[in-house]
C-alpha cells in the first residue's frame, strides 16, 4: 500500500468513526395474535408509517400466531436479544414488573366504568414502573372483561367441584384466587389451551369473549357464567436496550405512532368484546346467571386472597390499598378527576 493510499484509507475510517452511531434498527416483536387479526393489521400499518417517517431507519418484524412460543419463552428470547419485544396480556405482564397486572386482579371491578376510573388515576404510575424496569411501553389497551366459559353450567362454588379450570402459566394471582375458592387450577400456556379443550384436559377457561372467538375456543365450550371475572388488557413491551439503539428523534416517532395505535385499541377493545359476547350467544352458547347469594361470598374470598399476596410481597400492598380506596370512593359517588 502506498503512503497516499494509506492516508486515504485512514481518512475514510476516521470519517466513519467520527460520523457518530448508525441509528438503524429492526425491532423483532412476537405475539400470539394470529396473522390476519385486527391487532396484526393495525400494528403492521403502524410499522409502515414508522418506517416511512424515519426514512427506513426503524423497521418492525412481527412474529404472529405464537410461533416464537409462549410468554415465558418470548421473555427469555428478549433477554438474549433474539427478540426485542412482545405483545402481552394481563396475566403475563407481571413477568416484567410485579404491579403491571394490578388492574386485572380477579373480581376487583363490577363494571367497565369502575376499571376506567381506577386506570385514570393509576395507569401512568404502572407504565412508569414498567419503564423503570427496562421496558418501553405505549399504554394499556383494554380487552374488556373475561368470563368463565365451560362445558357445564357454573353458577355456584359447588358447581366448580372437580372442574378442570385453566389458569395461564405465570399468573400467581389468578392461581391463588382459584385455590382460595377451592378450585385446583390446571396451569398451561395460552398456546396449549385449544389442545387442552380438545383432549378433555380442560373443562373451563376464563377469557374475554373476543379471545374465545379469535382462538376458536368457543367451538369447544357451551356455557358462559355472567360474572365479570377479570378486567383484561394488553401492552406492547420493547426492551429498553434495543430501543436505545434508535436515535432520540426516531424514538419519538415510534412513541407517537404506537401510542396512537394503542389509544385506538383501548377505545375499541371493550366494544369489540361486547360484540364478541353477543356473537357467542347467537352461535349457541348459553348464559348462566350466578347464584346471587354466593356472589358477595366469592368476592370476599378473592379479596382476602389478594391482600394475602400483597402481604407476601407478590405485589405492592400500598398500590392495592390505593386501588381499593379509589373503588370505595367511586362507588360512594366521591369521584375525583384523574391527574
Amino acid at each position: 500500500m502506498t503512503k497516499s493510499t494509506h492516508r486515504f484509507v485512514v481518512a475514510v475510517l476516521a470519517g466513519v468513526l467520527w460520523a457518530g452511531p448508525v441509528w438503524a434498527q429492526t425491532l423483532k416483536i412476537a405475539t400470539i395474535a394470529p396473522e390476519g387479526a385486527s391487532w396484526m393489521n393495525d400494528m403492521r400499518a403502524g410499522a409502515k408509517a414508522i418506517e416511512e417517517h424515519t426514512n427506513g431507519r426503524v423497521k418492525f418484524k412481527f412474529y404472529g400466531g405464537g410461533v416464537q412460543g409462549n410468554d415465558k419463552q418470548v421473555q427469555r428470547k428478549m433477554r438474549t436479544g433474539q427478540l426485542h419485544g412482545g405483545a402481552f396480556t394481563s396475566g403475563g405482564l407481571n413477568m416484567f414488573q410485579d404491579e403491571a397486572d394490578l388492574f386485572a386482579l380477579p373480581m376487583m371491578f363490577n363494571s367497565i366504568d369502575e376499571a376506567r376510573y381506577v386506570r385514570g388515576h393509576l395507569e401512568a404510575e404502572l407504565r412508569q414502573r414498567l419503564e423503570e424496569a427496562g421496558y418501553v411501553n405505549f399504554g394499556f389497551a383494554a380487552a374488556g372483561f373475561a368470563y368463565m366459559m365451560s362445558n357445564v353450567p357454573l353458577s355456584t362454588l359447588t358447581d366448580l367441584d372437580g372442574q378442570k379450570v385453566w389458569i395461564p402459566e405465570g399468573d400467581p394471582v389468578g392461581f391463588a384466587a382459584l385455590r382460595a375458592l377451592g378450585v385446583a387450577p390446571v396451569v398451561m400456556p395460552v398456546t396449549d389451551v385449544m389442545t387442552g379443550l380438545q383432549t378433555d384436559l380442560l373443562d373451563s377457561v376464563t377469557v374475554p369473549p373476543v379471545g374465545a372467538v379469535v382462538f376458536q375456543w368457543h367451538t369447544r365450550l357451551k356455557y358462559i357464567t355472567d360474572v365479570p371475572v377479570a378486567y383484561v388488557y394488553a401492552a406492547l413491551l420493547i426492551d429498553r436496550k434495543a430501543f436505545a439503539r434508535i436515535s432520540p428523534e426516531d424514538q419519538q416517532v415510534v412513541r407517537e405512532v404506537m401510542e396512537g395505535i394503542y389509544r385506538k385499541f383501548d377505545q375499541n377493545g371493550v366494544r369489540d368484546n361486547d360484540q364478541a359476547l353477543r356473537a357467542l350467544l347467537e352461535s349457541g352458547l348459553q348464559m348462566v346467571e350466578p347464584d346471587a347469594a354466593e356472589m358477595s361470598q366469592w368476592r370476599e374470598i378473592v379479596r382476602r386472597s389478594h391482600r394475602q399476596l400483597a402481604r407476601e410481597g407478590v405485589f405492592d400492598a400500598t398500590l392495592l390499598e390505593r386501588m381499593e380506596r379509589l373503588l370505595e370512593d367511586y362507588r360512594a359517588g366521591r369521584v375525583v378527576t384523574s391527574p
